[in-house]
């Protein structure tokens, strides 16, 4: 609990001898746990701090006794009454511990980097400004091992990239505008041409792929093949006697004898191959293109005959019609189909799906392959940044408070070889008891000595900040565990203060200046509120007065009047209302047992 002032009692205590013992007191008194609130708010600590305060206050109140104000029966001897006056005074509470003095700003440098030192350009208690350099390091070491995790990022990349791949993968899209033929199919791919210009179609049965949903689809199935049948075309061998009359962009009238039909095309492309047909001719090759009125497939048998200088140059023979484009769809990445898959001779747009799959493989793959990325990227940046470290300056303006580092030496990276800090700067680091840190708080202001030896320094702060957890080094069996807190310093005129020194600081938790005070055994708790056994001077009466139990033990010509009260010290507390100055009081509870178990604040019950 906060300490108390050590305030001499501003109050004269008076010995009186009372006329006649009064009457046996019917209950035993206990002390008023409310006659030690302080007049201010308090935190609100958690559940098990709370509880933890209750048991100790509980352990002190069993081991220190409780008084109670009882008669003892009636002797040849007269007890002495004690009596004191209200006065006017200072009351004060405050709590008291130590801690150390720390740099608010503090920098640790050269930490995790590897390599031999090249050179140092400050020492130990130098004043150095921000940017300035103090070191600087081989970096070497870190080079090599920045060019093995750059490495083993790349690697990662690819890894990503091939799940990417695997992904997109899982989804067949049209890659133009056409129809889906399934396998089987006759295709220009199917259709062969002979060397005498005859052409043959390799037979096959067209089988439609049929795919589910929740189907299982391996990799390699072939789905069938896209065509665009929108446009036809057809290759034709011409005899070399006409290489010089045949153009690209002439008409030509095209022949299909299974529809007993002609269409109207023209000279796409003429190839200057020399062809050995089997009666000896020499042949070239023509190709003709022409809209598909939407009858025609591949593989049907047709002809095309080209107007030129007024000659109507025939082929030597019949060829086999083709698509203007197809390309096999197949299915590259196993999966599970999310939907049925398109039926075949389906038309689709360039880029509309046909059949969708997935894999919680290949999206398992990707995110471990992500994760990978990330952490290696982070490694290659924290390799960067070490190499950028390896000229050491200073961040901050201050001084160097420790270089363990010499020129030649091998930085193994576990240590920090170089601590600035900002010496104009300094806080207290205060370790606050559990039993006090409720009443302590931000803006509390707080005097500090520290001890140098010969000399003694005192000077003043104020409380910045108060934890709330308990710190985790001083949990050790037996021990209470304290808060940590924060003290700015104020400015001490023609000292330098520096890290790490013990000091010894006094928070004052509450004050009151020029308050009406009495000894805090004059104070009693009644059914009807805190009360005080006050003597009215001559001619004197008091507003309001409770009725005194029976059986209490207090001299005649004292009345209970009902007080509010403040903040109580080790000795005296203060009284806001109820009471004036110059007021004699009878003290209800021996001092000697309250200044025996620092019980400040308590009060007697009666009744």
């Amino acid at each position: 609990m906060p300490k108390m002032t050590d305030n001499p009692s501003p109050v004269n205590q008076q010995d009186v001898t009372p006329e006649a013992d009064k009457a046996q007191k019917n209950t035993a008194p206990v002390r008023n746990r409310y006659a030690d609130t302080m007049n201010k708010p308090h935190r609100k600590l958690p559940k098990p701090l709370r509880i933890g305060l209750t048991v100790l206050i509980l352990a002190g109140l069993i081991g220190g006794g409780v008084y109670v104000v009882k008669k003892t029966g009636q002797t040849d001897t007269e007890s002495t009454i004690q009596t004191a006056v209200s006065s006017r005074g200072y009351l004060e509470t405050y709590v008291e511990g130590n801690g150390y003095t720390a740099a608010k700003t503090r920098a640790e440098l050269g930490k995790d980097i590897k390599g031999k030192v090249l050179t140092i350009s400050a020492h130990t208690g130098d004043t150095v400004k921000a940017g300035q350099v103090l070191m600087t390091i081989d970096p070497s070491a870190t080079r090599k091992e920045l060019e093995q995790a750059q490495t083993a990022l790349n690697e990662a990349q690819k890894s990503v990239s091939q799940a990417n791949k695997t992904l997109s993968e899982l989804v067949v899209t049209a890659p133009f505008t056409g129809r889906l033929l399934p396998p089987g199919e006759v295709t220009s791919e199917s259709t062969s041409q002979t060397s005498s210009g005859e052409s043959t179609t390799t037979p096959s049965s067209p089988e439609e792929v049929k795919i589910q949903k929740g189907d299982d689809v391996a990799s390699g199935t072939v789905l069938g093949t896209l065509v665009d049948d929108t446009n036809m075309r057809l290759e034709l061998y011409y005899s070399y006697a006409y290489i010089d009359k045949l153009k690209v962009g002439q008409t030509a009238s095209i022949s299909i004898p299974q529809t007993m039909g002609s269409v109207t095309g023209t000279v796409e492309k003429i190839d200057r191959i020399e062809k050995i047909s089997n009666e000896g001719g020499r042949l070239f090759r023509a190709t003709v293109t022409f809209r598909n009125p939407g009858t025609l497939k591949a593989g049907m048998d047709a002809t095309a005959t080209i107007a030129a200088d007024g000659l109507n140059i025939a082929p030597t023979g019949s060829g086999k019609l083709m698509y203007s484009r197809e390309t096999k769809l197949t299915v590259k990445a196993a999966g599970k189909a999310t939907a049925n898959c398109a039926p075949s001779y389906q038309k689709f747009s360039a880029g509309q799906t046909i059949l969708a799959l997935s894999s919680e493989e290949a999206t398992t793959a990707l995110q471990t392959a992500q994760q990978l990325v990330q952490t290696r990227q982070e490694t290659v940046k924290e390799l960067n940044e070490r190499i950028a470290k390896c000229t050491v300056v200073s961040p901050i303006d201050g001084m160097v408070l420790s270089m363990n580092a010499t020129e030649g030496q091998e930085l193994l990276g576990d240590t920090p070889p170089c601590v600035v800090a900002d010496t104009d700067n300094i806080v207290i680091n205060a370790d606050i008891s559990m039993s006090d840190v409720a009443s302590v708080q931000a803006g509390q202001s707080a005097s500090i000595t520290m001890n140098l030896g010969t000399d003694t320094l005192t000077f003043t702060g104020t409380v910045q900040s108060v934890g709330l957890e308990a710190n985790k080094n001083n949990n050790s069996q037996g021990s209470m565990p304290t808060f940590p807190a924060v003290i700015s310093v104020d400015p001490v005129e023609g000292q330098t203060l520096r890290p790490d020194f013990s000091v010894e600081y006094r928070i004052t938790t509450a004050q009151s200046d020029d308050c009406i005070m009495v000894p805090s055994t004059a104070v009693v708790n009644t059914n009807d509120g805190v009360a005080v056994f006050a003597q009215p001077a001559e001619g004197q009466t008091f507003e309001n007065t409770l009725p005194i139990p029976e059986g209490s033990d207090v001299p005649d010509g004292f009345v209970l009047v009902p007080v509010q009260i403040g903040i109580s010290d080790s000795q005296n507390t203060e009284i806001v209302s109820g009471l004036d100055e110059g007021v004699t009081v009878f003290l209800a509870g021996p001092q000697d047992q309250y200044d025996q178990n620092n019980m400040g604040g308590s009060a007697i019950a009666v009744g």
